[in-house]
This record gives C-alpha cells, sequence and structure tokens, in this order.
C-alpha cells in the first residue's frame, strides 16, 4: 500500500526544478531589465490596483487577448516579492508549479496514488521537455502550457461527477483562453464537455432515484462557478461595450476576415500533422526537440511522421477497457475531445503554426502518456502485485530525482532571462536619464527601423517609468494600456527615438535629434562607416537613443513607422 508520504516526496521532486529556478532568479538576477513582451507584461501588472487593466496581451495584429487575468495573476507575488521584474518569473513558476501538483491531486482522487505517480512523471518529463525559459518567463504562449494540461485533468474530474471542480474549471479555462487567444478554441471542448457530463449525470441520477439532493448538491458548485467566470469577464466585457472598437470584436473581426492579409487557415491536414507528431518516434514532449528557431514552424508539418506510438496508446486503451479502472474511459474521452478541438484550431489557424505557439500540443501527449503508463502499471500490479512496492514505486521515484537534477542544473545554467537585449538596455539607460531635459511632460519613446528596436521600446520605456518618468508609447496602439497613449493631447517633456543598425546614421544625421546614448559591438563611427559603404552593420546589437524634439514641443506625428511589435 502507497504512503502518502511517497506521494509528497514525488510532488516535492517534481517541483524541485521549479523551486531551484525561483530563487536563483530572486537571489541572482532580483532586478534583471526585461525586454519586448515580458516588460510590456510588468508595465501591466505594475498598473493592477492604480488604472483599469482591462485588456489582455498585446497582439502585434492590432487586438489584445481577450482578458487581464494574467496581468491580476502575476499582481500577488510582485508585489510580495517587492516588484522587482524577477517576481514576475516567480510568478510564472509558481503557475507552472500549482498546476503540476494540481493535475497530480486530481489523479490521486480518481486513480489513487499509482495514478498520481505516473502523472508527477510525465509532468516532470515535459517540464524537461520544455525547457527553463518555457517554464520561468511569463510570456503568454508559454505561461498558459501547463495549466492547459490541469484543465484536461480537471474536465475529467467533472466527468467523474467532481461537482467542486467546476468552479475551478471555470477560472484556469478562462485564465488560458484570456492569457492567449488560441486556446479560447482549445479549452472550451474539453471544459464544456466535462461540464455538460456532470450536469447530465447529476440529472439522470435524479431522475433514476428520484432524490432531490442531487440538483441541490450542484447548485452550490454552480453558482461559485457562475461567479467566478462573471468576476474573471466583467473587466473586458465593460471594455468591449465602453471601447471604441472594443477588444473583443475587433479581435472576432480580423479572425473571420482571415487576419491582415485575407489569409484562410491552416486546413485539417496540418492540425492532424501537429498533434500526430507527438506520436511520432521522437515525440517532442518527451525528448524535447525544438525547431532551430523558436519563430519558425515544426518540421514535422511538412515532413510528416509517422504517428507510430499511436499504437501503444491504442493497446493501452484496450488494456484499459479490459481491466476497467474506475474514470480510465472518461479520460480517455476527455483526451480525444482535447486532441480534435487542437486539430480543429490549428486548421483554423490564420498565417504561420510558430512552434512556439503549440506547446499545448506537448501536453496532449503527455496525458497520453500518461494514459499508457496507467494501462503499463494496470496490468503488471495484476500479474505480480509485488512489482507495485519493489519495482514500480523506487522506479518512479528514480525517475523524478534523475529529472529533478537535470532539471535544477538546467536551470541555473540557463543564467539571466534575455540577457544580450537586457544588456543592451542597461547600457543605454543611465546616459537617457542624464540627457532628458528637466521640467514636466511626457516623455515619449518610439523605435525605428527594425524589430530591435520595437522589442527595445517597452524595455526602455520602463526603466524610465520606474524612476519616475511618466511615459507615453508612440504609435503603439493601446499595447502599454491607455493612459500610456501618445493622444496629442498631452505636455511633451521629450520624444525619444530608439534606433538599431542602418538607422544610427539616419537619425544622427536628422536636423533636431541629439544622441543620447550609444551602445554596440563596434564604434559608433565605424556604425557610419559600415552604412556609409552599403555593409551590413553587425547584427542589430548596435543601439542608438535620440531626442528629437524640444522639452516645450507637444505630441505630434512621428518620424518614421515602428517596427512590427513581438508576437504573442
Amino acid at each position: 500500500m502507497l504512503t502518502a508520504r511517497v506521494l509528497r516526496l514525488a510532488a516535492a521532486l517534481a517541483v524541485v526544478p521549479l523551486v531551484v529556478s525561483a530563487v536563483y532568479l530572486t537571489v541572482r538576477h532580483g532586478a534583471y531589465t526585461p525586454v519586448g513582451d515580458l516588460a510590456l507584461t510588468e508595465m501591466l501588472v505594475r498598473d493592477v490596483g492604480r488604472y483599469r487593466v482591462e485588456l489582455g496581451p498585446f497582439s502585434r495584429d492590432g487586438w489584445h487577448h481577450p482578458g487581464p487575468a494574467l496581468f491580476y495573476v502575476l499582481a500577488v507575488p510582485y508585489r510580495l516579492l517587492g516588484s522587482r521584474s524577477s517576481a514576475l518569473d516567480v510568478g510564472a513558476l509558481a503557475i507552472n508549479g500549482a498546476s503540476m501538483v494540481g493535475m497530480a491531486v486530481i489523479a490521486r482522487r480518481r486513480g489513487g496514488t499509482p495514478l498520481a505517480l505516473i502523472t508527477l512523471v510525465g509532468c516532470a518529463l515535459l517540464v524537461r521537455s520544455l525547457g527553463p525559459d518555457e517554464l520561468r518567463l511569463p510570456w503568454n504562449p508559454f505561461v498558459t502550457v501547463l495549466p492547459y494540461g490541469l484543465l484536461i485533468f480537471l474536465a475529467w474530474a467533472l466527468t467523474c461527477r467532481d461537482r467542486w471542480a467546476l468552479p475551478v474549471a471555470v477560472f484556469v479555462a478562462s485564465f488560458v483562453a484570456q492569457t492567449h487567444i488560441g486556446y479560447v478554441a482549445l479549452a472550451l471542448p474539453p471544459a464544456v464537455f466535462g461540464g455538460l457530463w456532470l450536469v447530465g449525470s447529476t440529472i439522470a441520477r435524479h431522475r433514476a432515484d428520484r432524490d432531490a439532493g442531487e440538483i441541490r448538491a450542484l447548485v452550490r458548485p454552480a453558482l461559485v462557478a457562475a461567479g467566478v467566470a462573471l468576476v474573471m469577464w466583467l473587466p473586458p466585457l465593460v471594455e468591449q461595450v465602453t471601447g471604441d472598437p472594443g477588444n473583443l470584436g475587433l479581435a472576432l473581426r480580423w479572425f473571420r476576415e482571415g487576419g491582415s492579409a485575407q489569409e484562410p487557415g491552416r486546413g485539417m491536414v496540418t492540425g492532424w500533422r501537429l498533434v500526430s507528431g507527438q506520436f511520432g518516434p521522437h515525440p517532442e514532449w518527451l525528448l524535447g526537440e525544438h525547431a532551430e528557431h523558436f519563430s519558425r514552424e515544426p518540421g514535422y508539418l511538412y515532413s510528416p511522421v509517422v504517428p507510430v506510438l499511436l499504437v501503444v496508446l491504442a493497446a493501452a486503451v484496450y488494456v484499459l477497457w479490459r481491466r476497467r479502472p474506475e474514470g480510465s474511459g472518461r479520460l480517455i474521452a476527455v483526451w480525444l475531445v482535447a486532441a480534435v478541438a487542437g486539430i480543429v484550431a490549428t486548421a483554423r489557424t490564420v498565417g504561420p503554426v510558430y512552434e512556439y505557439r503549440v506547446g499545448w500540443a506537448r501536453v496532449l501527449g503527455m496525458v497520453a502518456g500518461v494514459v499508457v503508463g496507467w494501462a503499463g502499471w494496470s496490468a503488471l500490479t495484476a500479474w505480480r502485485p509485488a512489482l507495485e512496492r519493489r519495482v514500480l514505486v523506487p522506479l518512479a521515484l528514480a525517475v523524478l530525482t534523475v529529472l529533478a537534477v537535470v532539471g535544477s542544473v538546467a536551470h541555473v545554467a540557463a543564467g539571466r532571462p534575455q540577457s544580450e537585449p537586457s544588456a543592451r538596455t542597461d547600457a543605454v539607460v543611465a546616459d537617457v536619464l542624464d540627457g532628458l531635459p528637466s521640467g514636466d511632460g511626457a516623455v515619449v519613446v518610439e523605435g525605428v527601423g527594425s524589430f530591435e528596436a520595437f522589442v527595445q521600446l517597452p524595455a526602455l520605456a520602463l526603466q524610465l517609468e520606474r524612476r519616475g518618468a511618466d511615459v507615453r508609447l508612440a504609435d503603439s496602439g493601446r499595447m502599454g494600456g491607455e493612459h500610456r497613449v501618445d493622444d496629442g493631447d498631452d505636455r511633451i517633456r521629450a520624444r525619444l527615438v530608439i534606433a538599431t543598425s542602418v538607422s544610427i546614421p539616419v537619425l544622427d544625421d536628422q536636423s533636431g535629434a541629439t544622441l543620447l546614448a550609444y551602445t554596440g559591438e563596434t564604434s559608433l563611427d565605424e556604425v557610419r562607416e559600415q552604412v556609409a559603404a552599403g555593409e551590413d552593420v553587425a547584427g542589430e546589437a548596435a543601439m542608438a537613443v535620440f531626442l528629437v524634439e524640444s522639452p516645450t514641443a507637444t505630441a505630434g506625428g512621428t518620424t518614421e513607422e515602428p517596427a512590427a511589435p513581438a508576437e504573442t
């Protein structure tokens, strides 16, 4: 008989890499400088409690993801840990750790301690495959992956008539759907499936037993779930009604019209290849293989793999069907619903299916791995009951121990998040502050010429804001919130332009532009010479910040359109 002590030990081992990462980041890199979308995230988390935060993370297509749940959740560790940037990473690690433990708790309730051990091993393998950045960075495509796994387990709990899983499922489904719009199509089907199964089975039992207690027992969880939904969706609904245009309508219209380029969806073949790719000879969720660059598409979308491991899954389903452990068939049903939803959601995707967006497919592979492990454990213990105590439990703990060590080393070796672009921001902040004109008014920041300039825009804005500046983001829509929009009505203290590589000499020669700060692998004179000679500047490592308007100027037009925002 397995003890609770064994399960606690297993859970501790599974989350050790996340704990090590949190301690390491807090002690070693507490005040690191986030850039790009992470800087925007910190700006909006800072706004919680001070401004109305109604919009989700910004998308480069001009709308926001459905809601601000991520910012409100991260605001708790952010305030508790001194409002340091690393606190957001600790928050992301806490979200992922809670998701892993939540899956194990549900597995224990539904399948006992053996299934909880199997689930923790599956989670630990998945965590290793995702890597440090996908676990510690509070970026919306990353921080939703493990909560999506928790949602699948919650949907399973609902099919097993676990009534109080309903409000938790509503919370988790709302969190992932608000944080990244792709999860609207991924999270809704299993959540609705589980909810309908709960309601249907409750009504069926009520009719069979003619006992009103069955219905009454569901009322309180249902009311709590409705309250959770209302609280979580009130901000984006208010924004939709009061905004001009409302964000939810803007995003819906973008998808309905096929995006800015009027592109069709990717089709069912792409959806099948993405989901079945987790069952090839080298499954990503198990081995941790990534595309050559995170913003490229997985190679198996164009060179499909043979999903040979689906045969193993089918065999496991047969074993569970024969042995009939309680709830096993319902877990398989929920997994099927989630897999079909993943295929359909991918088929309707507009534009590239970037590798960084599809961590949820690995979750499907992990859940299938749990099903296989459950079947194998069940068959072996039925054949030789002593194998559980002598072999299976020690083996599970040994695997978790090895993964704990490997994962902890990987998180420490990963070092400072966003190290290179952060260093560039750090190199210019002091000079920019020294060069700012004195007086009142807003400091407008914009980026020109490259993607790197746009990545640096919110990074520099955040650091200036931390030091007391009233910051506006030029030509950026509402990506930093309504109060940071440069709408032309504010008195401007200074207008700053971030330029990189070939854009530096252009602004350097512009009348009225004053160079405040420069950083790069080569000197500024060398950059000028390279551009004049038509040579490539060394990457985008050269960055300069210019003051382009006088302190008494008011908001006006910009000299150049900014680069496209980071993809979220």
